[in-house]
């Protein structure tokens, strides 16, 4: 649940409140990357982690009623264990991850608490539903509007949600940070790679698996000498329906892997893709830009702003169509292939990188720090 400051520090002390795998999701791998590289490269902050995650991932089944009976026995949980760690070490500054939807009452109570007791704080918004949600004023619009009023500073991880807190909530302090990928950690590009395209991540339909199975099928018709790897897991009710109702013809279920295996999976291949129907800022696009991957992905959430200056193919969400025009004009042009692979990874490294993100992070904690004095 919690890993406790040194009593003795003249360091930073941040209060981190986000999810830790497992289950391993987008934010946890943020989480997870964030906390490593604090513990391994800055002796100038202590932090500790009020870890967030569900007991049960997507692929498991959550059901509203399990969602909101454990929503609520967590928000009294955790508004608990932030008082114990404000009453122990008090924090200098306190930061709040949210996935949106009903884990914004658990965000409202822990905010409220870090308001009274003074204490700074940001509210890192880790999903791209908000221009959508802000425009249509929607319930869950209404109840993150409280949130992110009661929050010292906000970050987003997109452009266009930043743009909608800026229109909608002018009094906001409000900024732009983009996800980190630490390149240490991960391969060097391969140099030889097969014919396959992979998709890495949960199987459901949200992930625009049937959208891309049924582009599949046409584009396996004239290129028979790929194939097309689903790495993640999924439900197998869900794979049998897929199975009945798709054809299989040259694609591999891989099933879900540790992330070594993946990540050799991925950069063993040509192409990746994502068509998603939603993302907040995907880890695995950023893994996918360090190997040099050319990469075809729908224009959702942060990927906009990862793949503009020819640095992936864009696509639109829930749309088969698309998919096969983009798959069958990278298989057909490798030159291409070649050049947004190394666009891709020339951005993280000017971009991205670990180091250069959490420089940012580190700028606004301290603002608000010394505003505090």
């Amino acid at each position: 649940m919690l890993n406790e400051y040194n009593s003795n520090y003249t360091k930073m002390r941040l209060c981190l409140i986000a999810p830790v795998p497992p289950p391993y999701g987008g934010i946890a791998n943020w989480t997870r990357l964030i906390n490593s590289y604090i513990s391994e490269n800055r002796d100038d902050v202590e932090c500790a982690i009020l870890n967030t995650a569900s007991k049960l991932r997507a692929t498991e089944g959550r059901t509203l009623w399990n969602r909101v009976v454990d929503g609520g026995f967590s928000m009294i949980k955790k508004r608990i264990v932030l008082s114990g760690i404000i009453k122990n070490s008090r924090p200098d500054v306190i930061h709040i991850t949210t996935s949106g939807q009903l884990a914004i009452f658990r965000d409202i109570a822990l905010l409220k608490k870090a308001k009274k007791e003074h204490i700074p704080t940001v509210y890192h918004i880790r999903f791209g539903r908000i221009s959508q949600i802000a425009d249509n004023n929607t319930r869950e619009w209404r109840h993150i509007s409280k949130a992110i009023m009661l929050a010292s500073e906000v970050v987003t991880i997109d452009n266009e949600t930043c743009r909608s807190i800026r229109k909608y909530l002018p009094d906001t302090k409000v900024v732009y940070i983009p996800n980190p990928v630490d390149i240490s950690k991960l391969p060097e590009p391969a140099d030889k790679k097969s014919k396959k395209v992979v998709f890495l991540g949960w199987l459901i339909k949200e992930k625009g698996i049937e959208e891309l199975l049924l582009a599949w099928k046409q584009v396996f018709e004239k290129h028979t000498d790929w194939a097309l790897l689903l790495v993640g897991p999924c439900l197998p009710k869900y794979l049998a329906y897929l199975r009945e109702k798709y054809s299989f013809e040259g694609v591999n279920f891989e099933g879900e892997k540790n992330h070594e295996e993946a990540m050799n999976l991925l950069n063993s291949s040509e192409i990746f893709i994502l068509p998603s129907y939603t993302e907040g800022f995907p880890n695995v696009i950023l893994e996918a830009m360090t190997l040099s991957k050319p990469i075809i992905a729908t224009k959702v959430g942060a990927i906009p702003d990862m793949l503009e200056n020819d640095c992936g193919v864009l696509i639109n969400k829930e749309d088969s169509s698309d998919i096969v025009n983009a798959l069958e004009g990278l298989i057909a042009d490798k030159a291409r292939r070649v050049l947004l692979g190394n666009n891709a990874m020339r951005k993280i490294r000017t971009h991205y990188c670990v180091e250069l993100v959490f420089q940012e992070y580190m700028r606004e904690w301290k603002q608000l720090t010394e505003g505090e004095k």
